[in-house]
């Protein structure tokens, strides 16, 4: 099926954003050819539908403007720092958590350059202003952290052994270090 695909149109990646582009403008013709892409190349379509990762272009781009290399170098930070707080296999779910988080680190940071860099121009109400929008970020930061750390504790295991008259609680570790 996919090489069928290729042979009609030779780069399907620009076969795809060309359907794309009639299919925002509201050509419903498109529609079955561009699910066969999607079928064809998984990638392509779980890589245009992630929303969170959508999110997260949209505030490196909002952030870094036409700075390039700026916006690789906060690409790579973000990338590892969620390499670092997933681990070799996360679950579903923490995969999705580690998501916020990051980005919820991001947002944070780029409140508190923008303000730092601003804050001689800021009047007192909008610094107020930037003040509450910093403190709702830092919020929502800290609640994907939470709840990212309780799905993790609701992930172990743990076993009571009773030997004789000692009492050994054990909680098992998973692939991504987290316990288990």
């Amino acid at each position: 099926m996919a090489k069928a695909l290729v042979k009609r149109s030779h780069n399907p990646l620009e076969r795809t954003d060309k359907l794309l582009k009639r299919a925002t403008n509201g050509d419903k013709t498109v529609l079955p050819e561009l699910c066969r892409l999607f079928d064809a190349f998984p990638d392509r379509w779980q890589q245009l539908g992630d929303t969170s990762h959508q999110a997260e272009r949209s505030w490196i781009d909002m952030t870094t403007g036409t700075d390039l290399a700026a916006a690789e170098l906060v690409r790579r930070s973000m990338a590892a720092l969620r390499q670092e707080l997933a681990g070799p296999s996360p679950s579903p779910l923490e995969r999705l958590l580690v998501d916020r988080v990051v980005l919820g680190w991001f947002q944070v940071n780029a409140h508190e350059a923008f303000c730092a860099q601003r804050a001689r121009d800021f009047t007192m109400v909008q610094t107020e202003f930037q003040e509450r929008r910093l403190d709702r970020a830092h919020r929502r930061y800290l609640s994907a952290i939470r709840t990212l750390a309780c799905v993790r504790r609701l992930l172990v295991a743990p076993v009571q052994v009773n030997i004789g008259a000692q009492q050994v609680n054990v909680a098992t570790a998973t692939e991504s270090g987290a316990p288990r």
